[in-house]
């Protein structure tokens, strides 16, 4: 079962990781709905009115978002499986069978942890980047940085400024400010401006391998991730900060040649070509540890199942037998 809060990027990331499960192994898929609490509530006490209970039973709930925490473990209790998490928790980890969450992300409890560069995607480098092609992507308000227009426009000018032979792309996301790019024009003899309701949701994993070059705001992790799983040349763009762990977070991308600091393309890092994306190597983590396990486990206890069963039916002919006797001394 795939449990789905209606927030894109982290439906993203759940459906990319079943997406190579599926690959691998052939695999029943249900798409659920995120329910609130208060009738995930009523689920626990058995008085709601719940249609899961017409699907087939799950081997794994793969979820996302601590809206679906609840949920989750209301679904396991009711009808079994074992829960995967993506995302660090807000409620104890060990109610989790497997929580994959970003190497950035501090976990106490970390037995059933599989910790991973940035998010869960598909992208890979495929070493098709178009020759002085540059992405500029934008994120938008945060929890965890001061977002100010002026201060964005003012990096993206500099940035066409000083990189006149590149082909600019820059593209929004949900979370842009829409005054960002209408009030504003840009001088720049090649751009394209792309933005987000104007394209099919999947338009950034179908072009992100295309660009030599790229940069994106910091209040932006997962995109920052993608474009570093891409193979693209990442640069910042500066937003104040409210949390030192992403400080840290890009120092340490930056100490590893993972993203550069500035805003000009004369000299940069190449990343060497990624064989599998991150969801690729979740899938078969959760194959070889999870899934072969439990196959086994579970076709164990179904062999003893199928021979009680027979052991019943042997049973059950054997009193129909004894019954037609009865019947036919009875006749006689």
């Amino acid at each position: 079962w795939l449990i789905l809060d209606g927030k894109r990027g982290h439906e993203k990331q759940i459906e990319d990781l079943a997406f190579f499960i599926n690959k691998k192994i052939k695999t029943n898929i249900t798409i659920i709905k995120k329910i609130s609490f208060f009738n995930t509530l009523l689920n626990f006490m058995k008085i709601g009115n719940d249609p899961c209970k017409y699907f087939p039973r799950p081997d794994f709930i793969i979820t996302a978002g601590h809206q679906t925490h609840f949920d989750a473990l209301q679904k396991k209790n009711r009808y079994g499986g074992k829960i995967i998490l993506i995302m660090k928790p807000s409620i104890p980890s060990f109610l989790f069978d497997l929580i994959i969450i970003p190497s950035h992300d501090n976990i106490f409890w970390k037995k059933n942890t599989l910790t991973i560069d940035g998010t869960v995607n598909k992208i890979m480098n495929k070493n098709k980047q178009e020759k002085n092609s540059a992405l500029i992507l934008l994120g938008g308000p945060s929890k965890n940085y001061l977002w100010s227009n002026k201060d964005v426009i003012d990096q993206i000018k500099h940035i066409l400024n000083v990189n006149p032979n590149l082909k600019f792309t820059i593209a929004t996301s949900r979370r842009t400010p829409s005054e960002l790019l209408n009030d504003t024009k840009f001088v720049h003899k090649n751009l394209l401006i792309v933005c987000h309701e104007s394209v099919p949701h999947d338009w950034l994993e179908k072009n992100i391998g295309n660009y030599q070059h790229s940069w994106v705001t910091q209040d932006s992790i997962s995109m920052l991730y993608e474009l570093i799983a891409s193979g693209s040349i990442v640069n910042l763009i500066r937003l104040e900060s409210k949390n030192r762990k992403f400080e840290k977070l890009f120092f340490e991308l930056e100490r590893q040649g993972k993203i550069n600091n500035q805003y000009s393309t004369q000299s940069f890092v190449r990343l060497s070509k990624n064989n599998q994306s991150s969801a690729e190597n979740c899938a078969e983590f959760i194959i070889k540890n999870l899934i072969n396990k439990y196959v086994l486990f579970a076709g164990f206890h179904r062999k003893n199942k199928i021979i009680n069963l027979n052991q019943k039916i042997l049973l059950d002919l054997k009193t129909f037998d004894m019954t037609l006797d009865i019947v036919y001394l009875f006749r006689l």
